[in-house]
């Protein structure tokens, strides 16, 4: 007898699956509305509008060439990032940091890139120069 409404359980509940419609649930819905969106940050374009995202924390100020490397301190070496980008762009210092203690580097080109008049960097690449017989280490970081 036991079996029996085991198989009938059973029967009832693969019965309810198939007559369900094939609506999406909650977890699904929420799962599909929380998918990572490209980041876009071409409507900044001045620095009044980037300074405004930097307090409300959507943006970080950086220095495009750093000032640990000898950049200067003036408004044509400010740059802005999203915030957490600085995360990679300080593990990129570290690894120049590296290179300079170990002789292997002695100069340093910047090269930032935007995305139309976006005031916010979209990569920035760090070619590291040493010895004239050696070819230079580039350093790529692509962030938005």
């Amino acid at each position: 007898m036991a079996h029996g409404r085991s198989v009938l359980l059973l029967v009832l509940l693969g019965w309810a699956i198939a007559a369900c419609p094939a609506a999406p649930t909650a977890a699904a819905a929420a799962a599909a509305a929380a998918e990572a969106k490209p980041m876009d940050f071409s409507h900044v374009t001045s620095r009044a509008r980037a300074d405004e995202l930097v307090k409300r924390g959507e943006l970080v100020k950086i220095w495009l060439y750093p000032k640990r490397f000898g950049g200067p301190n003036d408004r044509y070496n400010i740059g802005y990032v999203p915030a957490g980008a600085e995360v990679a762009l300080n593990f990129a210092y570290d690894r120049i940091s590296g290179l300079i203690e170990l002789k292997a580097v002695d100069r340093m080109t910047v090269k930032p890139e935007y995305r139309g008049r976006s005031k916010v960097l979209s990569a920035i690449t760090y070619v590291c120069h040493g010895a004239p017989d050696k070819p230079p280490i580039t350093i790529s970081i692509d962030i938005w």
